[in-house]
């Protein structure tokens, strides 16, 4: 029988089997993977090995060729290689290097799934021909919702999701917003909620409601709000608002702002009223800053240009803003 043989790398280390020949074959029947290792058809060093055996760098792990005839995604030996095609989503790169990539993020694309930023740079990786792994692959290190613009970060590496990860949830990376919001919003405010899935929600959005009965941490939202400029949209008052977002929950500055009666303009599953311009609502991820000195090298500050749609409602809604944020 032919085997091809493939040779793990520094990012594969201690990664069960399984989970490594998942991410080399991702259009593989689960129960058929575990069935072809517990049969010696995919071998570790020329011998048969537990679905969970930890894999080493430079093991030699051999798959039975015919198994690789009907993968779609694209795997490189001396060989063979297979390969698919994919609709990439245009976007600008921010920053990148070899622990991340920062990107600023198009309006109205998913993060996850099929046809997504997630599927567009996991093929970019792959043609990059990356040698430090053949289990790993790029993902988003935090979310951004799909209507939601701005700066977005994915792992180029084991290390930089590892990292990312962990400041993201040290809360040592500071995460700035700005958007539109209907109403005319004076004083900066720092915001404590419960923010909880609101299951009662009767419509077809996806939902979160703010429930000061349900004070666990895990559901504490923290933001502050600063008015950055105001203006008119339909003879309505409206404040470009910077939030900094101390916590992040799932929908946190569209839940928590609305209940503070500033909803982002056209944000109309939070009660705002309806836009009819180039996008639903205008939420943009700014500004991120990064402990100095980090080690993944990312600039101590990276910020995302607003996008021309934008750019053209603060022009249509009288804001004058000269681009600057308050960063307390």
């Amino acid at each position: 029988m032919q085997f091809t043989d493939f040779f793990a790398k520094p990012d594969d280390e201690t990664r069960r089997l399984d989970r490594v020949i998942r991410k080399m074959t991702p259009d593989s029947n689960i129960s058929s993977l575990y069935s072809a290792i517990r049969k010696g058809l995919i071998k570790v060093n020329d011998k048969k090995a537990d679905i969970s055996y930890k894999v080493k760098q430079n093991d030699k792990i051999s798959i039975a060729s015919f198994l690789l005839q009907n993968n779609t995604v694209k795997i490189e030996s001396e060989n063979k290689q297979n390969t698919i095609q994919i609709k990439r989503i245009s976007f600008d790169v921010v920053f990148q290097n070899e622990y991340v990539k920062i990107i600023n993020k198009p309006y109205d694309t998913n993060v996850h799934g099929n046809n997504s930023l997630s599927e567009t740079i996991e093929s970019i990786y792959r043609d990059e021909k990356h040698d430090k792994s053949l289990s790993f692959m790029p993902g988003p290190c935090h979310r951004l919702d799909r209507k939601t613009t701005g700066l977005l970060c994915f792992s180029n590496s084991l290390s930089g999701a590892e990292w990312f990860t962990k400041n993201i949830a040290d809360k040592t990376i500071r995460k700035f917003y700005i958007a539109v919001c209907l109403g005319n919003f004076k004083n900066q405010e720092e915001w404590s909620d419960y923010i909880i899935p609101d299951e009662e929600n009767s419509t077809s959005f996806y939902k979160m409601k703010i429930d000061s009965t349900n004070c666990e941490e895990k559901n504490l939202a923290r933001t502050i709000c600063t008015p950055l400029a105001h203006g008119k949209y339909q003879k309505q008052d409206v404040t470009l608002c910077q939030f900094e977002i101390l916590t992040g929950k799932k929908h946190q500055i569209r839940c928590q702002s609305a209940f503070h009666k500033i909803a982002i303009l056209g944000d109309t599953a939070y009660g705002s009223i309806p836009l009819h311009e180039k996008q639903d609502f205008y939420l943009h991820a700014y500004r991120l800053i990064f402990p100095e000195d980090n080690c993944l090298k990312i600039p101590s500050e990276l910020t995302a240009p607003l996008n021309k749609n934008f750019i053209n409602f603060l022009s249509l809604s009288l804001i004058n803003w000269d681009g600057s944020l308050i960063i307390k």
